[in-house]
């Protein structure tokens, strides 16, 4: 065989070694890329199953408080009717008993000026000497 040949077909092995080489180290790097895949995959799956679950607790979750909603909307409507009624007594109670003490401390009020008056009119008089020579005038 002429040397260009034998140089030719040199080359070319190592060519075909070369991209078979490259090959492999593509095919492991697929494998490789596969292998992560399939884990994400599985973790994606198990993700799936969780956040199923999850819906699944918050649908039952969602209907347990439609269940218990009803009766502290009732036990919160009968504490404003309660609230409502209380203010209604307290102002009656009010209307009641503010005219009455309010006309008390009127009097008692005026009591105490017509005593003050009273009395320092009568400190006056006291205090004071008869110019008549002590008799009595009519």
């Amino acid at each position: 065989m002429p040397v260009l040949m034998q140089i030719c077909a040199v080359a070319i092995t190592v060519a075909v070694i070369a991209v078979s080489i490259a090959l492999v180290r593509a095919l492991n790097r697929l494998s490789a890329t596969t292998d992560e895949l399939t884990r994400t995959a599985e973790t994606i799956r198990s993700s799936v199953a969780q956040a199923e679950a999850m819906t699944r607790q918050l649908r039952e979750l969602a209907t347990d408080v439609q269940s218990i909603v009803p009766p502290i909307q009732k036990v919160a409507d009968r504490f404003g009717d309660l609230g409502e009624r209380a203010a209604d007594i307290s102002h009656a109670v009010f209307a009641e008993v503010a005219t009455p003490v309010r006309n008390t401390l009127a009097l008692i009020t005026g009591i105490r000026t017509g005593t003050r008056t009273f009395l320092s009119a009568l400190s006056h008089r006291v205090g004071q000497t008869h110019t008549n020579g002590g008799r009595i005038s009519p």
